[in-house]
């Protein structure tokens, strides 16, 4: 399926399953109004008389929305799914109900939210419902399209080498969504590596005048005259009004996982990128990120405030270290973390490196002696790290990505290893939660390009909830 055509149905789905948050609370809110009303005086003791308005309940949707699209995000990932089947889009649907069922009623149990929990397990179901219904739709719509020569979308390929092929094999996969090769034409001659069959013998000119429809011709020749061989082509499609589709010869870059065409103008530019190029999961990141931290600032401000106390009493010195790092590609900022280290410790380091105990350009040492007593502590339970939700908000850093690097450290980075400031550093990460200090530094390095590589919404979740106990238990921490 084209990107394009592919995007679109992938937007209207998360259109709607947004959106059905809305009739799903309406029908809990009203069945559990008109519920009690209509069963025995003896069972309708069960339930609280009082009921909040229908506006506080909304006012509560509202609030959970943005965990809402986090949770669909990445449980969904529209960026695939017009082209799974439908039994794993129904399983991704369930992952997202267990997911979003927990992390709410979590929530509400913590906050003590006054809400009914016969309205709340009716939000639940009927979001459910209307999730399935969305899919079952979509499914019933797309399958609809071969039903009528009118829903079907006719090719000719010009063109009948190994691109040609390649295009023959793709859109014979994506035969559900209507799209039908009716045949190849032969721009440069040579043998086809096409179905001989399918080869249009006739002149171009005669076909494209004649009686059979033709909605798009993608162009797809091999060879290097195969352009200027195909001007007549393309012109006579142009006066036609048929669209065209032109396959790139032009190699791309190793290592390269995304490839897009965007337009400067009415330039078009096709573009390849090494990072997540995923605008609706990035925005669901960005979102994620503003909940934790603020959410996580506000719950722990008691907590902040009493480290702070601590942090100043039991040694001299600012109660916040703040530290010089590269962010986004090399983007400086300012760091914030609860001072752990005696006060001017980075004076003293001197003294110490001959004793780093990891290799690379990184100064590790677990037992530093600039470290304070609780610092030490605040260290091992990552404590000290809570402060950086202050940078999360400011967009300077992400809940999740690689650690934020020292400017010193990437001037000795080996070229590849550059490629993780192509994202925003984080509080947690792969190398967090897989040992920290206990992993080397060349597959500390391998383990943030991997993650690069291999991002998506449902990963940053991944971690977060792997990060919990690697919290508690301080491992590889120093």
């Amino acid at each position: 399926m084209f990107d394009r055509h592919h995007l679109v149905y992938s937007r209207m789905i998360f259109i709607a399953d947004i959106v059905a948050a809305v009739p799903a609370l309406a029908a809990a809110y009203f069945l559990r109004y008109y519920l009690v009303q209509v069963i025995p005086p003896g069972l309708s003791e069960n339930f609280n008389p009082e009921l909040l308005p229908f506006s506080t309940y909304f006012l509560y949707l509202l609030v959970f929305l943005p965990a809402l699209v986090t949770g669909l995000l990445g449980t969904q990932k529209y960026s695939n799914l017009v082209t799974v089947s439908l039994r794993r889009q129904v399983v991704r649907i369930l992952n997202f109900f267990v997911l979003i069922s927990a992390f709410l009623g979590f929530i509400v149990f913590m906050l003590n939210l006054e809400v009914s929990r016969p309205i709340f397990a009716g939000f639940m179901a009927f979001l459910l419902l209307m999730l399935l219904l969305n899919r079952l739709v979509f499914h019933l719509q797309v399958i609809t399209r071969n039903f009528s020569e009118h829903g079907q979308v006719r090719i000719l390929v010009a063109g009948t080498g190994e691109t040609a092929a390649r295009i023959s094999s793709s859109l014979s996969r994506a035969r559900k969504w209507g799209y039908r090769i009716i045949g190849f034409i032969d721009v440069e001659g040579g043998e086809p590596q096409v179905d001989p069959a399918m080869v249009i013998s006739q002149n171009y000119g005669d076909f494209l005048h004649g009686e059979v429809p033709v909605d798009e011709v993608i162009f797809a020749g091999d060879g290097p005259d195969f352009h200027q061989e195909s001007r007549g082509l393309v012109s006579l499609c142009v006066e036609l009004g048929i669209k065209i589709r032109v396959a790139t010869q032009l190699p791309p870059p190793v290592g390269s996982s995304e490839v897009s065409i965007e337009y400067l103008d009415d330039l078009p530019l096709l573009t390849y990128s090494t990072i997540p190029e995923q605008g609706f999961a990035l925005i669901a990141k960005r979102i994620l990120d503003l909940f934790i931290a603020s959410v996580s600032l506000v719950l722990l401000a008691p907590f902040i405030l009493m480290t702070a106390i601590l942090v100043k009493l039991t040694s001299n010195g600012p109660v916040f270290y703040k530290q010089r790092r590269l962010g986004l590609y090399g983007r400086p900022f300012t760091l914030i973390k609860f001072r752990t280290m005696i006060d001017g410790a980075q004076d003293k380091l001197w003294e110490i490196v001959h004793l780093n105990e990891m290799d690379g350009p990184v100064f590790k040492m677990k037992n530093d002696p600039r470290i304070t007593r609780f610092g030490g502590f605040l260290r091992k339970t990552s404590i000290d790290e809570i402060p950086q939700f202050w940078n999360v908000i400011k967009g300077e850093m992400s809940i999740v990505g690689p650690r934020a690097a020292l400017p010193e450290e990437v001037r000795n980075y080996r070229t590849n290893f550059r490629r993780r400031l192509s994202v925003k550093p984080g509080m947690t990460c792969l190398w967090q939660v897989s040992g920290r200090n206990e992993i080397d530094f060349e597959r500390w390095m391998k383990m943030d390009l991997e993650y690069i590589d291999n991002w998506s919404v449902w990963l940053d979740l991944a971690i977060i909830l792997r990060t919990i106990p690697a919290v508690f238990t301080g491992r590889g921490a120093s």
